[in-house]
């Protein structure tokens, strides 16, 4: 393989948004996100928390995310003091391979969960950090279109 040299057309900014999203590693995702958080949400640049089952790993739904639950946690406060963040977008994704592979579920399954999770991990979030702005979105497939509902980060109860 040859040595490749890339220059990138973006300009390098120096602002920081004060945002970031928390999604699942899934790359079939990731335009999509990105789409949603620059023209839905108005948010030109965010920090990317980017690990499977995205905003799971602030759940405590499961024994092995103990470990996982505990790093999540030690970054998070990391970057939110290092980047001066005071607005975190949780996203779920239909189909999430490791909902289904935790749960055991269909994905249609596994949607109940992953919502509740959503507004569990906000709830973990505003816990964690006094202030921070939350809020959740479920990112939908209706054949080659998707969309993004928003989940509200009300009452908690764990399914």
């Amino acid at each position: 393989m040859e040595n490749l040299s890339f220059t990138s057309t973006h300009l390098w900014n120096p602002n920081r948004i004060g945002a970031m999203a928390i999604y699942c590693s899934d790359g079939r995702w990731g335009e999509a996100f990105d789409e949603f958080c620059h023209e839905g949400l108005h948010i030109p640049r965010y920090d990317r928390f980017a690990i499977p089952g995205g905003p799971l790993w602030l759940v405590m739904r499961d024994i092995s995310l103990m470990i996982p639950h505990s790093a999540a946690r030690d970054q998070l406060q990391f970057l939110i003091k290092a980047h001066q963040l005071e607005r975190i977008v949780l996203f779920g994704h239909y189909g999430c391979a490791y909902y289904t592979h935790l749960l055991g579920l269909d994905s249609d399954g596994c949607l109940r969960a992953q919502q509740e999770d959503l507004r569990v991990a906000a709830k973990t979030l505003s816990g964690w950090f006094a202030g921070i702005r939350v809020e959740a979105y479920m990112a939908m497939r209706s054949g080659e279109r998707l969309s993004f509902r928003p989940v509200p980060v009300g009452p908690i109860h764990i399914v």
